[in-house]
């Protein structure tokens, strides 16, 4: 089966299973730093994960609902806790002891010199992001500055391009 074909399920089986992801993520969801919206995303990225997880394990598909219940109340946790989402997954080690997340090292000299090539606007958004102990979303973000939501989306937006501009021969993007 085609990852597209596959997505197109997914999306599928998310709307046709709302009641179930909403009374899985209901407990947490208060403790999460995001909308209904990035509630959907998270939810149709893990059918599609656990669709092609069962796939590649030649396992049916008629056991979706199970690992589904698992792989989505683990996610619905780690984004109440702040813990950084894995996007990989294996199937394998679902009923197994999950490992304990470590954050990974942010080379604070280096993000200081990626902001210096930003405007003072981008730059304040994006260091006040990054100071953050937990994940923030977007409306969150807004809130803070009083302005809109689409005002920091283009904020973030162009400060991601000028800095994929500015960086053009570096990996420095990917190690921030």
């Amino acid at each position: 089966m085609e990852n597209t074909e596959l997505w197109f399920l997914a999306q599928t089986w998310v709307k046709s299973n709302q009641v179930l992801i909403r009374c899985i993520a209901t407990p947490y969801y208060q403790f999460m730093p995001c909308d209904s919206l990035d509630l959907e995303h998270e939810a149709l990225l893990t059918a599609f994960q656990v669709m092609h997880g069962l796939i590649h394990k030649d396992k049916k598909l008629s056991l979706m609902n199970k690992y589904y219940r698992v792989v989505f109340r683990s996610r619905c946790i780690k984004l109440a806790h702040g813990v950084p989402i894995n996007a990989s997954l294996n199937i394998d080690q679902i009923a197994s002891e999950p490992k304990k997340q470590s954050h990974p090292y942010l080379d604070e000299e280096r993000i200081q010199e990626a902001l210096q090539g930003l405007t003072s606007r981008q730059r304040q958004i994006s260091d006040w992001i990054l100071r953050q102990d937990k994940p923030v979303t977007i409306a969150m973000v807004a809130k803070r500055y009083e302005v809109q939501k689409r005002t920091i989306q283009a904020v973030l937006s162009n400060a991601i391009k000028r800095l994929n501009r500015l960086n053009e021969n570096q990996r420095l993007c990917p190690a921030i």
